[in-house]
């Protein structure tokens, strides 16, 4: 018997979307993952319209996998392995890695060669660790503490909202009037996790 996710809501979303593969589900499902899809095509290429076009791209490919995603394993690393594969053909070769520590943040990011940032990001926004070694090269740079609050400080600092062309909006609504989230509502449940963070850790050095 399959082990369903841990969170009902996301079964529920992946029955959906076998249903009806073209159907709300899928833009819901679109719509929560395109600010860590954003996040990583826009660290990977130099400006708005290579990335917004990559995200349209990869959300043709993803409204075809999408129905097929297993329901014992979350959303957000199935998408991010979708996602890898998708890009990687166009990020390929191992590169030559920095030997010094980088700042966690995109101009730290960009500098490591693009097939390790690729798996890099994936891993950072969606939980998700490709087969890619440099990935642990890659903390090793830009996480020299190796814990979870370093961690948070590089998720922040590439986190981004994704323009309206990278959503699927609602019938009748134009890009050029849509507004996503922005400032405290976009940002809160990273800053709700930073201090959950800081909590347990600070729970952890008492016990």
């Amino acid at each position: 018997m399959a082990v369903l996710p841990l969170d009902l809501a996301e079964f529920r979303l992946l029955q959906a979307l076998r249903a009806s593969p073209a159907g709300p589900a899928f833009t819901q499902l679109w719509n929560a993952q395109a600010g860590a899809g954003w996040s990583v095509f826009r660290a990977l290429v130099d400006r708005d319209e290579d990335a917004i076009g990559w995200m349209a791209s990869f959300r043709l490919e993803l409204g075809e996998r999408a129905p097929s995603f297993r329901v014992d394993e979350g959303v957000a690393p199935q998408v991010g392995r979708a996602l890898y594969e998708h890009a990687l053909p166009a990020f390929p070769g191992p590169g030559v890695l920095p030997t010094d520590a980088l700042t966690p943040d995109e101009s730290g990011v960009r500098e490591l060669p693009a097939s390790a940032r690729l798996a890099y990001l994936v891993d950072l926004f969606f939980d998700w660790t490709p087969p890619n070694p440099a990935v642990r090269d890659a903390y090793r740079l830009l996480e020299p503490a190796g814990d979870t609050n370093a961690r948070l400080l590089v998720h922040s600092a590439l986190l981004r909202n994704p323009p309206a062309e990278a959503l699927i909006l609602p019938p009748g609504v134009a890009p050029s009037v849509y507004r996503p989230p922005t400032g405290f509502r976009a940002l809160w449940p990273w800053l709700l996790g930073a201090l959950l963070a800081a909590l347990l850790s600070s729970l952890s050095a008492f016990w």
